[in-house]
């Protein structure tokens, strides 16, 4: 099954150490033959350029030429007959981003985590995204966490068919399986990241499920855990990905969903030092 994208945006916001970000964008477009876009948006409260990117004439002011000649020489370095189009805006990276991702199930955003603009781009849009924490040139091992539900079927085969050169794992945890009148916005927002989470399956239901994750595995070919943690949701999926070597986590977004949903996606995001691919 292969994946939606048509156009991959590579989001920068500083020229800082942008050649990853340029690199994943040259490569992914290649590789799956989507529109390659590069948008720079220079948030001026947050970023200072060096001074080979500002106007002399006017203090502080971005010299849009200069970025985009940095930008084309790097391009020009990793793909010498990529087609592509290079954008640069001062401020509103949001809206800045909108004004040109105009198909958001068709689109991947690729950027660097920065934690007063990430967490707004999530939120506010429904794009996938994949978010660059580390300076890998590839992934070993990949972590899935899955509720065993439909949707979660649609991102295994997206993330087998975009890291086939990668260890695919799932992971399963028994509380992901909640009532659906539990989930509501104020307890999204709150009881999944500041309390315990204590379901009680019978169990009965619990061999039922752990059965059909068995099954998941089989069907894919690959490999995974069934776990049966007792902390706070969100620490323990932090603590597992650190334990077991994970360099990308590759998510499932639904907001409708309490283990899915963007507010445990950027605390996880917020505390781990890994990349992260968000699908939906």
């Amino acid at each position: 099954m292969k994946h939606p994208f048509k156009k991959t945006i590579v989001l920068l916001n500083t020229t800082d150490n942008i050649k990853n970000a340029l690199k994943k964008g040259v490569e992914f477009s290649k590789q799956h033959n989507t529109i390659l876009e590069v948008l720079f948006v220079h948030e001026e409260p947050l970023f200072e350029l060096p001074d080979i990117f500002t106007l002399k004439r006017e203090e502080n002011s971005l010299d849009k030429e200069s970025i985009k000649k940095e930008i084309n020489s790097q391009l020009l370095e990793l793909s010498p007959n990529e087609k592509y189009a290079i954008f640069v805006y001062v401020d509103d990276t949001l809206h800045r981003l909108e004004t040109i991702a105009k198909e958001p199930k068709e689109t991947l955003v690729i950027t660097s985590y920065h934690k007063e603009i990430t967490p707004t781009l999530i939120e506010e849009t429904s794009y996938a995204f994949w978010v660059l924490k580390e300076s890998k040139e590839s992934y070993n091992k990949i972590l899935l966490p899955t509720d065993l539900k439909e949707p979660t079927m649609k991102a295994i085969n997206y993330a087998l068919h975009i890291f086939k050169e990668s260890r695919l794992f799932l992971v399963h945890d028994h509380r992901y399986l909640v009532d659906t009148l539990a989930i509501q916005a104020d307890y999204l927002n709150v009881a999944p990241l500041t309390s315990p989470i204590t379901i009680e399956l019978n169990e009965e239901i619990k061999e039922a499920h752990k059965k059909e994750f068995e099954n998941y595995l089989k069907e894919f070919g690959i490999e995974g855990e069934f776990i049966e943690a007792n902390g706070e949701v969100d620490e323990d999926l932090i603590e597992y990905t650190k334990k077991n070597g994970f360099d990308l986590l590759f998510m499932y977004r639904n907001d409708e969903e309490m283990f899915s949903s963007s507010v445990l996606i950027l605390r996880l995001m917020e505390k781990l030092k890994v990349d992260f691919f968000i699908s939906f």
